[in-house]
């Protein structure tokens, strides 16, 4: 009775079947029951999303909304409850259409066995459980692949874009680097100390930009680079290759 403490939607017209099969479902194996007496009032449920239902048993013959309208409605609303639809007699074109429309699988009404739908309702669930996972085994592969891709992409940028920094740098370190005595000699000897002090914090300024672009650039080389979009990517390597003039890689 304790197997699986599972949220079950009942949704059928007929009161009397969903209350005794609410009744079983819930007193011989703990499942949490729900009723909805129509597809609509169904359909508002599962909008709602007040309560996550684990499985849903679908009624096909309803007024106003089948469970086929229902099932589309999902499909459309890419919502992937596991739906197990209830068939009359003679319906088994209903039981196609409806595994078409993604329901899990299907059991006919006048010959349901309590022991045997409890089994199927554990069973579907299980599957949808295995589905999901695969699901989003699939978009981790498919991130990965992505991620891949764009590291590469990112790394070819970089590697293009650092002799042409460093070697910016490099001048731009040695230019302030010369010898200040000539140029200081032409200014007024109240002007020199001043000179001195804005020349130090040049020197200093230089310093810290060349190690921190260089940390960065050694950053972006050995970091895995997050997947942001491949157009956003070659739009950066463009704007760099314009203003550094940097050659096509």
């Amino acid at each position: 009775m304790d197997h699986e403490n599972l949220s079950i939607l009942l949704v059928d017209d007929e009161e009397t079947f969903v209350k005794m099969l609410a009744f079983h479902l819930k007193d011989h194996y703990g499942y949490r029951t729900t009723a909805a007496f129509s597809g609509r009032e169904a359909i508002r449920m599962i909008e709602e999303g007040h309560t996550g239902f684990d499985v849903v048993l679908l009624d096909y013959m309803m007024p106003e909304m089948s469970g086929l309208n229902v099932l589309q409605w999902m499909l459309e609303q890419k919502n992937q409850t596991p739906v197990i639809m209830l068939t009359a007699a003679g319906s088994e074109h209903v039981a196609v259409e409806a595994l078409k429309l993604g329901a899990y699988d299907y059991v006919r009404k006048e010959l349901i066995d309590i022991p045997h739908l409890d089994i199927l309702i554990r069973g579907t669930h299980e599957r949808h459980l295995y589905r999901v996972s695969e699901q989003m085994e699939q978009e981790k592969l498919k991130e990965m692949a992505m991620n891949n891709d764009a590291t590469e992409r990112v790394r070819r940028v970089v590697n293009a874009i650092t002799p042409k920094l460093n070697s910016a740098l490099a001048q731009l370190a040695v230019g302030v680097e010369f010898d200040p005595k000539a140029l200081m000699d032409k200014l007024p000897e109240a002007d020199r100390e001043d000179f001195k002090k804005i020349l130090g914090d040049i020197q200093r300024n230089v310093q810290t930009l060349e190690a921190a672009t260089r940390g960065l650039l050694n950053l972006f080389d050995l970091l895995y680079a997050h997947y942001s979009g491949m157009p956003e990517i070659e739009q950066i390597k463009r704007w760099i290759e314009t203003k550094l003039q940097v050659p096509q890689s």
